[in-house]
């Protein structure tokens, strides 16, 4: 028979033995909990990653998309007929529509019998009280709008429009458009129409802004070939999603990175257990070992044998793992209902390897060294109980499991620095907790010694005393559980509240834009009358940047950068904007002027700008330049206005420009958009309520989906405090034999018991506290950019706390330590 299968058999036997007699009991318990908190998450993020992945192919109402300002030509629908694509057509361009004596600008859009190719259009039909989904346009003669134009223009389902000189009978009502697009700059009401209805338009003429497109759909490889086969002119693109809802997007990344550290955090928890449990079950079978060298096995199959119990265990782990991930993953998708897609595909194949594969990592990162030196023990064992196996080497075992974890990190979170930033501030952390702690006890061992102690306390000292090192280390494993969830638990607290600062009661919720200088002061009166509070104006300049230091962008490597080839909209302001700080020169600079422009920090990254470099920007057909004398970070998560270019008013002064305002809302007082709507007909209001809303879901569950991660936390903590307790119960039953057969009672060792865990709570909790104070303001000073406060009240409520749970744990897994005859325990040896 084959070594191997001798090995495995071998190991399955002892294996058996051990699951009776609960050795590993909690090595498989920890290891089921890494598995379930990593493979969750893993799952979680690969379905989320889809869904978006998919819903960004629908907001883009195909799979590639062409955009072009002259019409597109025909050899393009030939061509994609060829390969097999999907093909539809739409054209858009703002337009005045009219009905009766009113009118509006709206955003006309026309499409052709293929649209949509994916996304769909929802519409509510006269007679309907829901919304029912289209997989076409409207039919030639008819108009779908959105509901804002029938408030605008007092119209209803069924009244006519005339659009272009032809009246349209309106047939729908569009509650949701899926390739909509736009920004904040641009939305005006739409009015969908069939493509008939505008094809040969005069509307369509020279000096109007049409904008064409090409959809298309099909085969990745056809799709690529249509790419590659296409030449497009200057006034061509093939678009990409472009988000404009980056506070959304930014949330939830930062959700998900950081459910993904909290994930990582509890299996650094289960990691700590298999290491003190494997450690425990390597030292409990030394006498194993050293009897299956004697009967002959060579340190190789020794190894084999022990490393197949290892995989039989992980194995094991990896399907209730797997089973229990699949409850905890559909948990975090019922708590964000309603803020991800509905529907979620199921996950990749990858996400189920990664998940499990993260788990067996901790298993054999931490468990194998523990187990390796088993087989170096010498046969004499059998003959001299103190030989001892060689170790391996500290900086090998700890090396690998550092690069372990640092690696988990950086899959979870896929942020490189914060991974560096966790696990080096976490190693710096603990190096200096543990030189404080072997320095205090040393300090307190002399000066507690000669000293008249109550029995029971010397008696808990003279057991934490003896070895200050090994006293350290076990404070250590104690005060890293209750220290993850500090930082977690104040990491939820702190990014929470950092997200509510961006959306706090007040929020701007409606955006008010193309304000024409004339119309700012009454607007202004029209929104006090309302007992709405206005917010300062800015002005609202397309802008597109020709030159940097004279040199064309055409011939820079930015040229392709997606802030190139369109206009940005510019502002000015004598102040600045609440949600910027600038970071580099400054803003006094800038509004003094001559000739200055702030820039924002994140673009300057991208298209290598730096303060003094000279700008030439085209606006209305002529060119200017600026200096940049300041650069801005903005946050983008705010629901304000913000702008990418602020220059001095100088620049603006001859410039005609329209006006850019939002406020808060109340639900009160909808009857007051709408007669703002009426008054103000050349102004688009742009309704952002249903976003703030999704924002403020977002943070409010994102709490619950991170309680949800925080018990497995505690789980983790609870199964490292077991695994210490466990490692020394048989050194304390063979102390408290001793103790008791020289007359010490019973009481007086649980009197002991608890004052020696009460005093390890104690220290645990503060050295948890020092280490979390470090780590913390680390990450939010170098990292998250969070202004620091600490724990706060932790300080006083964490430490009694502690020290009672750890006395009543260690109490009760010690009690036969005053249970068990004292003859019976030195008979066991």
């Amino acid at each position: 028979m084959s070594p191997w299968i001798t090995d495995l058999r071998l190991s399955l036997r002892l294996l058996w033995r051990e699951a009776r007699s609960g050795e590993l009991t909690l090595v498989l318990l920890s290891l089921v909990l890494a598995i379930t908190v990593s493979t969750a998450i893993s799952l979680f993020s690969s379905r989320l990653d889809r869904a978006m992945t998919d819903n960004a192919s629908d907001m883009l109402g195909a799979d590639v998309r062409v955009r072009s300002s002259t019409p597109l030509p025909d050899e393009w629908l030939d061509r994609a007929a060829a390969l097999q694509l999907q093909t539809a057509r739409t054209l858009s361009f703002p337009s005045m529509v009219l009905a009766g004596d009113d009118m509006a600008l709206a955003a006309l859009k026309a499409v052709d019998d293929g649209y949509p190719l994916r996304g769909g259009v929802e519409i509510l039909r006269p007679g309907s009280e829901q919304s029912e989904s289209v997989q076409q346009g409207p039919a030639p003669g008819e108009a779908w709008v959105e509901p804002r134009l029938l408030a605008l223009l007092g119209v209803g389902l069924g009244d006519t429009l005339d659009v272009g000189g032809s009246s349209l009978t309106i047939t729908g009502v569009i509650t949701r458009e899926a390739d909509r697009g736009g920004n904040f700059y641009s939305l005006s009401p739409r009015v969908m129409v069939h493509w008939q209805q505008l094809e040969g338009s005069p509307m369509l003429g020279p000096g109007s802004r049409v904008i064409y497109r090409l959809l298309l759909q099909g085969d990745e490889q056809a799709l690529q070939a249509f790419r590659d086969a296409t030449t497009l002119d200057a006034n061509q693109r093939f678009e990409s999603l472009q988000d404009g809802n980056r506070a959304m997007s930014r949330s939830l990344d930062r959700a998900r990175r950081y459910l993904g550290l909290a994930a990582v955090l509890a299996v650094v928890l289960s990691a700590v257990a298999i290491t003190i449990s494997v450690r425990r079950y390597a030292v409990r079978h030394f006498d194993i070992s050293a009897l299956l060298r004697t009967f002959g096995l060579s340190r190789t199959r020794v190894h084999r044998v022990f490393a197949w119990q290892l995989m039989v265990v992980g194995l094991l782990a990896a399907l209730a793992g797997g089973a229990a991930a699949m409850g905890l993953q559909a948990g975090l998708v019922a708590m964000l209902a309603g803020l991800i897609p509905e529907g979620l595909p199921p996950a990749s194949l990858m996400a189920w390897i990664s998940g499990i594969a993260a788990g067996l990592v901790c298993l054999f990162g931490f468990g194998l060294p523990q187990l390796w030196p088993l087989a170096r023990i010498s046969p004499l064992r059998v003959l001299r109980r103190d030989l001892e196996p060689t170790a391996l080497s500290g900086w090998l075992v700890y090396g690998l499991a550092l690069m372990s974890v640092t690696v988990l990190l950086w899959l979870f979170t896929g942020d490189a620095l914060l991974s560096i930033a966790v696990m080096g501030g976490g190693v710096l952390v603990i190096t200096l907790l543990a030189a404080l702690l072997v320095s205090g006890l040393q300090l307190c061992q002399r000066q507690l010694r000669g000293r008249a102690l109550p029995p029971s306390f010397r008696l808990a000292w003279q057991h934490l005393g003896r070895d200050p090192v090994a006293t350290s280390a076990q404070i250590l494993a104690f005060a890293l559980p209750v220290m993850v969830m500090l930082v977690i638990g104040l990491l939820r607290t702190d990014l929470l509240a950092d997200w509510q600062k961006s959306l706090p009661q007040g929020t701007p919720n409606i955006f008010a834009m193309n304000i024409q200088g004339y119309e700012q002061e009454a607007l202004t009166q029209s929104l006090e009358d309302a007992g709405i509070a206005p917010q300062p104006m800015y002005a609202m300049v397309p802008m597109r940047l020709v030159a940097v230091n004279a040199v064309p962008v055409s011939e820079l490597p930015i040229r392709r950068d997606r802030a190139i080839d369109r206009d940005l909209i510019s502002t000015t302001a004598e102040q600045l904007p609440a949600n910027n700080e600038v970071v580099e020169g400054r803003w006094e600079d800038t509004v003094a002027g001559p000739a200055q422009v702030s820039v924002e920090v994140e673009l300057a990254e991208r298209l290598n700008l730096s303060l003094g470099d000279e700008l030439t920007f085209r606006v209305a057909g002529q060119e200017f330049g600026a200096r940049i004398s300041s650069l801005r970070q903005v946050d983008w998560t705010s629901m304000t206005p913000n702008f990418y270019m602020m220059l001095s008013p100088d620049l603006l002064s001859s410039v005609p420009s329209g006006y850019l305002t939002s406020f808060y809302l109340p639900d009160s007082s909808e009857q007051a958009l709408t007669e703002l709507i009426r008054s103000y007909p050349g102004v688009t209001f742009l309704d952002t309520r249903f976003l703030l809303s999704q924002l403020q879901a977002l943070v409010a569950r994102i709490s619950l989906a991170v309680e949800l991660i925080l018990a497995f936390v505690l789980v983790g903590a609870v199964l490292v405090m077991l695994s210490i307790l466990l490692t020394t119960t048989r050194e304390r039953l063979m102390q408290g034999a001793v103790l008791r057969t020289l007359g010490a009672a019973r009481s007086q060792l649980q009197r002991a018991q608890w004052t020696e865990f009460a005093l390890l709570g104690l220290m645990s909790a503060l050295a948890s506290l020092v280490g979390a104070e470090l780590l913390i303001a680390g990450l939010y000073t170098l990292v998250l950019d969070i202004t620091y406060q600490g724990p706060g009240l932790y300080w006083l409520v964490l430490p009694p706390v502690v020290a009672l749970t750890l006395a009543i744990l260690g109490s009760l897994m010690l009690r036969p330590v005053v249970t068990v005859p004292p003859l019976e325990v030195l008979r066991r040896g």
